[in-house]
Formats: structure tokens, C-alpha cells, sequence
């Protein structure tokens, strides 16, 4: 089971949302929730939509594996723990868990965070956690 990752390795990754990157986005993604198009009395401004955040954070995760190996994604949990506004950066970490053999190649799983930071603290936006078969390099690979 050879494999240039080892458990630990560690992905990183910044993500700027604005009203503009929010608003078209939630638009694209079909969401026509208010929140994501009109600012939010509770927060003054419009929230990003779980689609956008969680397709940042698998564009992450999905580029710095395909870096060093074709993969298929094969699962992908995310739970969203607090709202990312416009005019936050998230933070995202992913770090490989476990590196196992599977029938296709090598299976890693790896779990991740994206954090924001706001009024001085530090707020976890979301997690996820999932796994990834690396592929043979003659397979085709999306």
C-alpha cells in the first residue's frame, strides 16, 4: 500500500466571503433562502449557504490530494456550527486520519475544520470529516 500521504499530513486554506461572492453563489446553487440575498437583521449583513462553504472546503481538500494523486472522493459529513458572513475569512484545515487498504488503492479518511475569526475570538464555522480512494496514475481521475 504505497502512498506519498501519511496520517497527519496537513491541508490548509483561506476563503474571503463578501455580500458579491455570497449572494451570486447562493444564486448558482439555486438557493433562493433570503438570508443569503438580503442582509439579516441579526447579523447585518447576508450568511453564506452550507453549499458554498462546503464546496470550498471539498475544493480544498480535493485539490491537495489530486497535488500528489488521482483520487475519487468517496465520502464527505459536514456539520455547520455557526453562520459565515460577508467580510469573514475562513480558515479551513483538513488533516489525513487514517491511511487503509481498499480494493481500488489506498483509502485515506481525514477530518477538517473552517474557522472564522470575529469581534477578536475565534468561532468554528463548520466541520467535516470523510474518506478518499487514491487511485492507480493510468485510471481516470475527476
Amino acid at each position: 500500500m504505497a502512498t506519498s500521504f501519511k496520517v497527519g499530513d496537513t491541508f490548509e486554506g483561506d476563503f474571503v466571503f463578501t455580500a458579491e461572492n455570497i449572494t451570486r453563489t447562493a444564486t448558482l446553487l439555486g438557493d433562493a433562502n433570503p438570508v443569503h440575498h438580503i442582509a439579516s437583521p441579526a447579523y447585518g449583513t447576508v450568511i453564506a449557504c452550507g453549499a458554498h462553504i462546503a464546496g470550498l472546503m471539498m475544493s480544498l481538500g480535493a485539490a491537495r490530494i489530486t497535488e500528489r494523486s488521482p483520487s475519487l472522493g468517496r465520502t464527505w459529513n459536514f456539520r455547520f456550527r455557526a453562520p459565515v458572513l460577508a467580510g469573514d475569512t475562513l480558515h479551513a484545515v483538513i488533516r489525513i486520519t487514517a491511511i487503509e487498504p481498499h480494493r481500488r488503492g489506498p483509502m485515506i479518511s481525514f477530518a477538517g475544520e473552517g474557522a472564522v475569526e470575529r469581534d477578536g475570538a475565534r468561532i468554528v464555522a463548520v466541520t467535516t470529516d470523510g474518506t478518499a480512494i487514491l487511485l492507480e496514475s493510468h485510471e481516470p481521475h475527476h
